[in-house]
């Protein structure tokens, strides 16, 4: 066996597949999907076992798709909780191109289907797909027997993650000669969506300055349903968005910025395993710094990185007991990727490539990246891979930075660096002083974004009294605020302090969105402190209530916390 992969049955000594061809049947009455796939093999000579992974399948038939003569299978009797089903198809003579049948079932966890009371428009059902793991682009249309056919086709190789597709009862927005915004056909919603995303055309044209041609041809953005389990999804072409990103000043922009820098760094070049996660997001919150930089300015990537610098101290206490998971490159043999997602590999990541970048200087580290995404395009790598393209490019580099401590170290390395900038030091310095009573002035925050409240309560102690927290929200309203950011924020103080008259907000906040950033630490929060059983039973309430409103990944992530903790 060759694994390559430890969340994956993929064995590297046989045929790898270089084409995929679906055809889908969507029954929303079933909430199933009949469908058909057909498998170009890398070798046409190959015979043997082609192991391949299902999840939630029943598998119909398989066959050779020129001749539709039939190719013995099995399926494994039991299913890995990581890594699913195993399928195995038996190639006892040459085939080109294998033709597989199968059927979804209800319960698979990458479809969520929605009815149409669960949608904004209230009148048509919806489906749509997170696999973090479109194929979207040039398409047709033809309808018959109340029946809708898409047709799409896509010359780029992809990772299968980045294959999605969503249906429902879509509109849209010209927002630029690349891109269009989709959403659910409620004209407030595209509206605002349009607004939000304008300057998106600026955004990829500084992206091609900085690290070079856009491959993809268009950029469309979808936003989804509050069921959205992430901020974004960068999937080629046609990125999926939370509506949390939409807050009505531009600033939700930044989430856009992360996945259109995903275009480059891991579309473009791609992680060989989740083990390597950092080489996807590392790379692209790097990226999406350096673009903010250029459209919103200097200030706004140094909240950017302030943010995330908190972000990053914060997990160093979450993996506390476990610190494996805060390396770069990590051992996951028997790890669910969902269980241990943290902001690891995005912020030291980041860190790490910041790192290098103020000790040979910034021109010779975008001359650098340039040379790295031209020469990897379209190739799934590894860390090694990586390090030894940087030190044969970057004569000495193992000299200056301690690369070891960087990839195989735990923690946060003594040379990984806060922003410096003189809003962020502003708002810090704020922070510090809420311990001593001090609220800030309104002419201080008269100019404060989103971000800047963001990163005002993420450095405040964690541990305030109660009164503080009324006191705070008294004066600035932000457990009203439309921007989720501030408003999680400022829940978890909430629930720390037991400042129970904003659990009504929590309860709203846990029932209206999906999105995992905020679920985790909110029902984390209501149930992880010994003898708040009130809290205990207000967390499994509202779970039981809005499960099934969730993407059943979100689904699982919330159960593992409450099965912790009750």
């Amino acid at each position: 066996m060759g694994g390559i992969d430890p969340h994956s049955y993929t064995d590297s000594t046989q045929a790898l597949t270089t084409h995929i061809s679906l055809s889908l049947y969507f029954s929303f009455s079933t909430t199933t999907l009949n469908s058909s796939a057909i498998l170009t093999l890398s070798s046409t000579d190959y015979t043997g076992n082609l192991s391949l992974d299902t999840r939630s399948l029943t598998i119909n038939a398989v066959a050779d798709a020129d001749t539709l003569i039939s190719i013995p299978f099995t399926v494994s009797p039991h299913a890995d909780p990581i890594k699913g089903t195993l399928l195995t198809i038996h190639l006892n003579s040459s085939h080109s191109r294998i033709l597989i049948a199968f059927t979804t079932s209800p319960s698979s966890s990458a479809l969520q289907w929605l009815s149409p009371p669960q949608t904004l428009s209230k009148t048509s059902p919806f489906v749509y797909t997170q696999c973090e793991a479109a194929m979207a682009c040039d398409d047709s249309m033809w309808c018959a027997e109340d029946r809708v056919v898409e047709e799409f086709v896509m010359e780029q190789p992809i990772p299968p993650y980045l294959f999605a597709f969503a249906v429902g009862q879509l509109g849209f927005r010209e927002v630029g000669p690349r891109t269009r915004v989709y959403a659910e056909s409620v004209p407030s919603m595209l509206d605002s969506a349009a607004r939000e995303f304008a300057g998106t055309e600026d955004m990829i044209r500084q992206g091609e300055k900085l690290f070079g041609p856009y491959d993809w041809e268009r950029f469309d953005l979808l936003v989804l349903p509050p069921s959205f389990p992430y901020g974004g999804m960068e999937n080629p072409r046609m990125v999926f968005l939370t509506p949390t990103v939409i807050k009505g000043d531009a600033t939700g922009a930044q989430v856009v910025a992360h996945e259109l820098a995903h275009s480059w760094t891991g579309n473009l070049i791609t992680n060989k395993n989740n083990e390597h996660f950092w080489l996807n997001e590392g790379f692209t919150t790097y990226a999406e710094r350096r673009i903010v930089e250029v459209v919103q300015g200097e200030d706004m990537a140094a909240l950017n990185v302030g943010i995330g610098w908190r972000g990053l101290n914060d997990e160093m206490e979450r993996f506390k007991d476990n610190l494996e998971f805060t390396k770069l490159k990590q051992n996951q043999e028997g790890v669910d990727p969902d269980d241990i997602y943290s902001q690891v590999p995005y912020e030291k990541g980041f860190q790490f490539l910041w790192c290098i970048e103020r000790q040979i200087g910034r021109p010779a580290f975008d001359e650098f990246l340039k040379k790295y995404i031209a020469t990897f395009k379209f190739q799934s790598i590894d860390t090694e891979t990586f390090l030894d393209f940087l030190k044969a490019n970057v004569p000495g580099i193992e000299k200056e930075v301690n690369l070891e401590v960087w990839i195989e170290g735990t923690g946060i390395p003594p040379d990984a660096q806060e922003p410096v900038s003189n809003i962020y030091t502003k708002i810090v310095s704020l922070s510090n002083e809420f311990k001593n009573g001090r609220l800030p002035r309104e002419d201080e925050v008269a100019d404060w974004g989103g971000q800047e409240w963001e990163l005002y309560l993420e450095n405040l102690p964690k541990s305030v009294e109660a009164s503080q927290i009324s006191a705070l929200d008294k004066r600035y309203r932000l457990a009203e605020s439309k921007d989720y950011e501030v408003k999680v924020a400022f829940l978890q103080l909430a629930i720390t302090a037991m400042c129970r008259d904003y659990y009504g907000e929590v309860e709203k906040t846990l029932k209206e969105v999906g999105r995992m950033k905020y679920l985790r630490p909110l029902y984390t929060l209501l149930v992880q402190f010994p003898g708040r059983e009130d809290e205990k039973l207000l967390a499994k309430r509202i779970f039981a209530e809005a499960r099934d409103t969730y993407h059943p990944i979100a689904q699982g992530v919330v159960e593992a916390i409450l099965s912790k903790h009750l």
